[in-house]
């Protein structure tokens, strides 16, 4: 056998989903066993795209760690272009071995900005939820039968700018609730109108 197949590479996770601007460390394990000298080690994360692997200077490594068969990879304030597959790659002297991470960004969809809109000519109103985030939300419409006209635009940064315009004929004392459902990671956000004038944004995760 040769060093490379006695020396292993494990991950406690192969996934991470971290929420957007927050702080993620990745973790590779390894026998030191093999490794007697503490500087025979190396470790790089490599971002892997279109089947070619190059090492990304989002993370840093945590060296310290190493000597105790742990290579921990911290990427501070992650970004929604953080996302993606990476490789773990470990040489002990002659030895090496690797294993794939993926990392997944969310981000909530907590902000939604309400309006209301007269539509002249009419004694009808257009109620308005905007809100951005990722993955994609669903956004309905509480206890409405009317269909609402519902959009999405990519922003700079990478998220959902997502708005869904909904046209009705107020009645008095009587609200309208727009909900966000981001199903890939299981989160519902939603905002109260009141049609009469009055906004109350009320999230709810």
């Amino acid at each position: 056998l040769s060093l490379s197949a006695l020396f292993t590479v494990t991950v406690p996770k192969k996934l991470y989903t971290v929420d957007y601007g927050s702080n993620v460390t990745l973790e590779c394990d390894f026998d030191t066993e093999g490794c007697m000298e503490p500087e025979a080690i190396k470790a790089s994360f490599q971002r892997v795209e279109n089947d070619t692997s190059t090492p990304t200077e989002r993370a840093t490594l945590l060296e310290e760690q190493l000597p105790l068969g742990r290579a921990l990879f911290h990427i501070p304030q992650v970004q929604m272009r953080d996302a993606g597959q990476y490789r773990c790659l470990i040489i002990c002297g002659l030895a090496w071995d690797y294993k794939y991470l993926t990392v997944e960004v969310k981000a909530s969809y907590k902000k939604i900005d309400t309006g209301i809109l007269k539509v002249t000519g009419t004694d009808e109103v257009e109620l308005t939820c905007q809100a951005r985030g990722y993955p994609l939300a669903e956004v309905s419409w509480t206890n409405v039968s009317v269909p609402a006209n519902t959009s999405h635009t990519m922003t700079p940064e990478g998220f959902y700018q997502v708005t869904s315009i909904l046209r009705i004929k107020p009645q008095p004392g009587r609200n309208f609730s727009c909900v966000f459902w981001n199903a890939d990671v299981k989160e519902l956000n939603s905002a109260i109108i009141d049609p009469q004038g009055k906004n109350c944004p009320a999230p709810t995760s």
